[in-house]
């Protein structure tokens, strides 16, 4: 339905699309009228890593939609690539990414509340980014994405965490204990998925 309904906004706007799923999915996909070459917007179904990791690295920017939304490594994604990130201004997106109230020199995105125009004048201003500005700006991202979402600050983060509850001494509810473990299990199933992701190099 989400497809139908992308495919509806796009007519209404007399864009162009195509729709790519990997040949290992069991999608099928009717037939909508696609334009197979150089269609103004290509949805990809259920894509690959590889194809991910291609976006990743070859995209002006990652436009990350969700309104409050829980943490999403999306952003996290985008920033370790150095990409510019622009993010609705609630949920997780505010604690990964540096904007409004921050000095434009340690800025890694932009948050804005989900506005059709105010998305508008935020993509304007990405995409006119000089090169100087560009860089500096991935090279913040880079730094953020590390400095605190990296592997091994998360595993001393959750060490320091355990070792504090360990301290605090017997647990008096249980509800308190399957707190902590699902939290235990989040940054674990958060390190593996960053592992896999960007292997060390």
């Amino acid at each position: 339905m989400t497809l139908v309904s992308l495919i509806d906004r796009a007519k209404s706007y007399s864009l162009t699309y195509n729709i790519v799923a990997p040949t290992t999915s069991n999608i099928t996909i009717p037939p909508f009228n696609c334009t197979p070459t150089n269609p103004h917007i290509l949805f990809l179904l259920n894509f690959t890593t590889s194809q991910r990791s291609a976006l990743l690295n070859t995209s002006l920017a990652l436009l990350y939609t969700p309104n409050n939304e829980h943490f999403g490594i999306g952003p996290v994604e985008g920033m370790i690539c150095g990409l510019p990130v622009l993010a609705c201004n609630t949920g997780g997106p505010t604690e990964s990414i540096v904007d409004i109230g921050h000095p434009p020199s340690e800025r890694t995105g932009w948050l804005r509340p989900p506005e059709a125009q105010i998305w508008a004048d935020a993509l304007l201003e990405i995409i006119n980014l000089a090169h100087e500005e560009r860089e500096a700006l991935a090279e913040r991202c880079r730094a953020r994405a590390r400095g605190i979402f990296g592997m091994n600050v998360m595993a001393k983060g959750v060490e320091k965490a355990l070792m504090d509850a360990a301290e605090m001494g017997p647990v008096p509810d249980s509800g308190i204990l399957d707190f902590l473990l699902s939290v235990v299990g989040f940054c674990f199933a958060y390190v593996v998925g960053m592992r896999l992701l960007f292997p060390p190099q």
